[in-house]
């Protein structure tokens, strides 16, 4: 075994190359193109970053990348793509994004078509929430916000649902117990 690498940022998949990004989504995303899938790949900032300048991810509408560590920046990465403005559904739960990554979400032209967005398990707080709460009226295609698992507290989820009612947002999820409740 080869232990005088084992401390080197690459040892520990700080980084990883564009090739192995390319290749980790090539095996991911659905026939059609359509749907990417790469959740718990730890692809962190970088690949988030190779993701966001990846041209032949242009007809992508849905982009799954829970548990990645992508982080701020890394959301900054997707927020600022100018390749993937078809996203109707984008998932970043545990990415530890906190409440910078939620600032680039919020004031992103290229994110207008999102219909889904899954921000739970992120380290928010009621900062996140009130900047969330502000943009989300321009979010004019966007059904279904899930913030849960998150630290917002009162002041935070009141600012949310007052956004809601004045957005297209249907499902606002903030607690734990939402979302598995079905409605006839």
């Amino acid at each position: 075994m080869d232990y005088k690498n084992e401390g080197s940022k690459e040892a520990k998949g700080h980084a990883r190359s564009s090739k192995e990004t390319e290749m980790t989504v090539s095996g991911n995303l659905s026939k059609d193109g359509k749907t990417l899938d790469l959740t718990a790949c730890y692809l962190k900032e970088y690949g988030a970053k190779d993701i966001s300048r990846m041209e032949s991810l242009r007809e992508l509408t849905s982009l799954e990348m829970g548990t990645n560590l992508i982080g701020p920046s890394g959301v900054r990465f997707i927020a600022q793509s100018e390749v993937l403005t078809n996203l109707t559904s984008l998932n970043l739960f545990y990415n530890a994004i906190g409440n910078d990554g939620v600032k680039y979400i919020a004031v992103s032209d290229n994110l207008l078509s999102l219909q889904n967005l899954v921000l739970s398990d992120n380290n928010i707080t009621d900062e996140g929430a009130k900047i969330m709460a502000k943009f989300l009226p321009l979010f004019t295609n966007l059904v279904r916000l899930d913030m849960r698992l998150n630290k917002i507290k009162e002041d935070g989820k009141e600012a949310l649902v007052t956004a809601q009612k004045i957005s297209t947002v249907k499902h606002l999820l903030l607690d734990k117990v939402e979302g598995f409740q079905v409605k006839s």
